[in-house]
């Protein structure tokens, strides 16, 4: 055999192998049409349970949905979780396939994936990629903990948002988001377990609640030195129940440390408060008309639809 014969049949058996991979996904994968212009993809999680987007949904709360099999039917959202983009439909149909899937423990930046979805004009899409990016536990924009980063080189097309990042065996690595600066993130499956049973028992998540609203500032450049920081959190408002207000946090304070940690941005507050911070003691450091204050405030729950 020569060297050209060996690359065909190489080129060959790989082509074959991500088309097996993407027939395994596919009978598992539905197309979800809602308020945005683009139908989106969903993968049937488990029996009866559909996870797809948050963000392709729009306002919308009534769907249309045409399954692997051609069935096109209607279905409500049973709960979403905006901070995470992400949404579940349930169905009183059970007999669908369910994925295959793998925690990633072996997944190596450079890896072969294939993000896979279902389109509704042409049935199943897919776009061949790499493993751009791992990396540990991250925090949405919106402050909701991902255990792992999977970053996927992948060319995300509209009806393959909310749809599955898949290796090479079929198996299913997590669901496909638009991430910070509409790159393309993979919500891991062990957090995808997690947050379904969460949402199917609670209709939300939790998470912890200070009461205020925060903008960053910079601070003075006499106290920049003197406290080893150049920017800090502005308090411009203060729930008239919240956890800040019996503190006695007042609006003009500003926040500089959250139990010794520095907080720049509002990303730094929210990884003190996921849901283990409810209803625990943390200490914040600010500054009250230019002089240091300590206080220490009991995290609450937050509200549905509530702020920080």
């Amino acid at each position: 055999m020569t060297s050209t014969d060996a690359t065909s049949t190489a080129l060959s058996a790989l082509s074959t192998g991500l088309a097996d991979a993407v027939g395994a996904i596919a009978p598992t994968l539905v197309a979800v049409k809602g308020h945005r212009r683009f139908a989106y993809s969903g993968i049937h999680w488990q029996p009866g349970v559909i996870v797809t987007a948050d963000y392709g949904l729009g306002r919308s709360s009534r769907l249309t949905l045409t399954l692997p099999d051609g069935n096109v039917v209607e279905a409500e959202v049973s709960a979403r979780d905006r901070a995470l983009d992400l949404a579940i439909i349930q169905l009183d149909r059970t007999d669908l396939p369910v994925p295959a899937t793998s925690d990633g423990a072996d997944l190596k930046v450079g890896h072969v994936v294939l993000a896979v979805g279902q389109s509704w004009d042409y049935g199943v899409s897919a776009s061949l990629g790499v493993v751009g990016n791992l990396g540990g536990p991250w925090q949405s924009s919106q402050g909701r903990a991902i255990d792992r980063l999977i970053r996927p080189d992948v060319n995300l097309y509209p009806n393959l948002l909310g749809g599955a990042l898949v290796n090479t065996a079929g198996e299913v690595l997590g669901m496909n988001l638009n991430g910070p600066r509409n790159r393309v993130v993979t919500l891991p499956t062990a957090n995808l377990d997690r947050i379904v049973k969460t949402l199917l028992e609670r209709g939300s998540l939790s998470r912890g609640y200070l009461g205020v609203g925060l903008q960053p500032v910079a601070l003075p450049a006499t106290l920049q030195q003197s406290l080893g920081a150049e920017v800090g959190l502005l308090i411009v408002s203060v729930d008239a129940t919240g956890p800040a207000e019996q503190a006695g946090l007042l609006v003009g304070d500003i926040l500089l440390a959250v139990n010794g940690q520095a907080v720049s941005n509002l990303q730094a507050v929210y990884g003190h408060l996921d849901v283990g911070a409810i209803g625990q003691p943390v200490s914040l450091h600010l500054l009250r008309g230019g002089q240091p204050t300590d206080l220490t405030l009991t995290v609450g729950e937050q509200p549905q639809g509530g702020g920080r």
